[in-house]
């Protein structure tokens, strides 16, 4: 707990200094946890406060303990469990640092990295450890932490890149240093960010894209063989290629590409390139002012998608030779490397001659994220622009490393998981955040029943950073509340929440190009943040919503009952589906057996009206190993009491749900069983 201890103590020192300043400095009142006294309270649901006395009584309370001492880390329990497996019983929040805690403390409608009292309003490390307490209180053990690195300065109308577009994958950026502490720089703040989760018991996962940086960064000067080079002049006429014989948004696999290859736009797109330059000093500027050469952008992956090119970032060149599933004679002679649609895709299309010390320097930034950050896993983002091979790699240098190290890879599609477990990951990122919303044409239902077979776990998420926010849909909070419950108890779901869906955000973070404009409207033109995105644009999450309590409330109790059960709903034996009269009955559920009690979880997907359910229990009463007792109904999204249950003649359960509404019905043993089977 160095970097902890020494942020503390630093903390103090600026404390003495800043002790008598005047400030009106404004934080959300739901920051203040552990009542700080001297504040002044406004009509806003904000408080006003020195910066310094605030953090430091706030940290006393999360960092120290009664002696004043730095706290002992709590232990994970699963310490000694094989490789990932603990991802099985994690539950993940989803956060980006910049925007967790970003706040206009001196409000004057903007969020600079120098406000007023040239402190901070966007989110830093420091001020994102006051969201631990309240994370844990959501039932969260583990941190999804997006890149934390260095963006490059962005061409499009937004204030960042996107967050895949990092300079370098070591350079943590210094617009989430906290300037109330000076004396510790920004790597000494992020590490003592993942020492206090550590102390709480919560891991931190790191988000990592080595397929995808930006065109700027640190690596073109040394290594400019590792990039795709063409000629800057050409940029104003630099676009997707298309092919008119191909339908739209074809993937570019192998049986597409002699018809792609044929197309004359195709041809005009390869001529745009060169070989890469000698290693140099010079800055991209120069190279483009005095080469006339610059790095060439990125654009999508599929044929005829219609997409505009991304201005900012830009792939790696994997391979020195060409991939092998070029057609014959598809190439002009002495052609330059070039990027296009299929050499985006090296999943698809290898190469056979790797460029070595790329592929090395990725394995060393692994080994990097486990000895200097000391991160437990990582979440490998865009897979699909990496070759197989450097995807098995990768895994190989981070068990090395680490046996427990948890390796999970972005993948939408549920029928490839047995393929990434043979690869050696333990999950994938699954496409609950696309399908769960989809409670008419019974998606997430699909989505529920499908998982328990699943080959790996899955995220269970509602919504992901580039897709529509839940709370943007009809009856979106009751929704959200209902998926974000469900998603607690299904079998080889790994429970996800994303960034600020404690306060109902309805705002995208990250719109994927192929997502409906029209969510980016979601917030009344009169507020700041209209048309904004949190993780493209200056953004703060609403912590002065009136419901800001509802959500982390709800999660507190169930994740008390989740941790109880947390044995079964790990294990795929101990789970038994629930089934009703008809597939067509807005009802999903599950049960999760224990020795001497078994936990029901049934929710009712119909959002808009309440509906009666005949939950069938003959499927769960041929696996209980006890004799049923007592059955009561434990927890509702709905009912804050304790109810018996009713069973009818066959021992089914008929029971009334609110609209959106989630159920925990116990089963219990009696006290004198036989242990007889009921």
């Amino acid at each position: 707990m160095n970097h902890v201890t020494a942020l503390y103590h630093a903390l103090e020192k600026e404390e003495k200094l800043h002790h008598d300043d005047i400030y009106n400095y404004a934080i959300p009142n739901a920051w203040n946890m552990y009542g700080y006294p001297d504040k002044k309270n406004l009509r806003s649901r904000e408080i006003l406060v020195n910066p310094y006395r605030f953090y430091l009584f706030t940290l006393r309370h999360i960092l120290m303990d009664e002696q004043g001492k730095v706290k002992k880390s709590i232990p994970f329990q699963d310490a000694k469990a094989s490789k990932g497996s603990w991802l099985k019983k994690s539950s993940i929040y989803s956060l980006m640092v910049r925007t967790a805690t970003a706040w206009d403390h001196d409000r004057d409608d903007a969020l600079p990295h120098d406000n007023l009292y040239h402190l901070s309003d966007n989110g830093t490390f420091l001020k994102s450890i006051l969201l631990i307490p309240y994370l844990k209180r959501m039932g969260i053990n583990t941190i999804l932490m997006h890149q934390p690195f260095a963006l490059s300065k962005t061409q499009t109308p937004h204030t960042y890149a996107a967050k895949e577009c990092v300079r370098s994958f070591t350079d943590i950026d210094e617009t989430l240093h906290d300037p109330l502490v000076p004396e510790l720089n920004v790597l000494e703040q992020c590490l003592a960010f993942i020492e206090a989760c550590h102390m709480h018991g919560i891991r931190v996962l790191l988000e990592f894209c080595p397929g995808k940086l930006a065109r700027d960064n640190t690596y073109y000067q040394k290594h400019p063989e590792w990039f795709y080079w063409m000629t800057y002049d050409e940029l104003r006429n630099y676009h997707a290629p298309i092919c008119n014989a191909l339908p739209q948004n074809t993937i570019p696999h192998t049986y597409a590409l002699k018809d792609f290859y044929r197309s004359e736009d195709v041809k005009a797109h390869l001529a745009f390139f060169r070989n890469a330059p000698e290693p140099t000093d010079m800055d991209l500027a120069a190279i483009e002012k005095l080469e006339h050469i610059t790095i060439a952008p990125m654009f999508s992956d599929q044929i005829n998608a219609h997409l505009p090119v991304d201005e900012d970032g830009t792939v790696f060149r994997f391979f020195e030779d060409f991939h092998i599933h070029v057609p014959k004679n598809a190439l002009p002679a002495n052609c330059a490397p070039y990027l296009m649609q299929d050499s985006i895709r090296y999943d698809l299309h290898p190469g056979k001659k790797a460029l070595r010390s790329l592929w090395d320097m990725l394995n060393e930034t692994i080994q990097w994220y486990q000895q200097t950050l000391g991160v437990d896993g990582i979440y490998l983002e865009k897979t699909y622009l990496l070759p197989e091979k450097l995807q098995k790699e990768l895994v190989k240098t981070a068990r090395k490393g680490n046996r427990h190290f948890a390796m999970i890879a972005e993948d939408t599609l549920m029928e490839n998981s047995s393929a990434w477990v043979a690869k050696g990951f333990d999950a994938i990122s699954g496409n609950s955040g696309y399908e769960e919303t989809n409670i008419w044409d019974f998606r997430f239902h699909t989505f529920a029943y499908r998982l328990k077979g699943n080959a790996c776990p899955m995220f269970a998420a509602s919504e992901f950073y580039d897709a529509r926010r839940v709370c943007s849909l009809e009856n979106g909070k009751k929704l959200m509340i209902m998926l974000s419950v469900m998603n607690q108890f299904l079998p080889n779901g790994i429970p996800m929440l994303m960034n600020g869906v404690e306060c109902f955000e309805v705002q995208p973070m990250q719109l994927s190009e192929y997502g409906d404009k029209k969510y980016l409207s979601s917030l009344p033109k009169e507020d700041l943040r209209y048309r904004q995105q949190a993780y493209l644009d200056s953004y703060y999450f609403n912590y002065r919503t009136p419901d800001l309590n509802v959500l982390p409330s709800l999660l507190e109790r169930c994740s008390a009952i989740r941790n109880t059960y947390l044995d079964a709903i790990s294990k795929e034996e101990s789970c038994v589906p629930v089934w009703f009269d008809s597939p067509k009955d807005f009802g999903i559920g599950y049960s999760f057996i224990l020795e001497d009690r078994a936990l029901m979880v049934i929710c009712n997907t119909n959002i808009n009206t309440a509906s009666h359910l005949h939950i069938h229990t003959e499927n769960l009463y041929s696996e209980l190993p006890f004799t049923v007792a007592e059955i009561h109904q434990i927890f509702s999204t709905s009912d804050p009491y304790i109810h018996d249950v009713p069973q009818d003649s066959f021992r089914n359960l008929p029971l009334d749900f609110e609209c959106g509404e989630v159920k925990f019905i116990e089963f219990k043993a009696s006290k004198s069983t036989d242990g007889q089977k009921a």
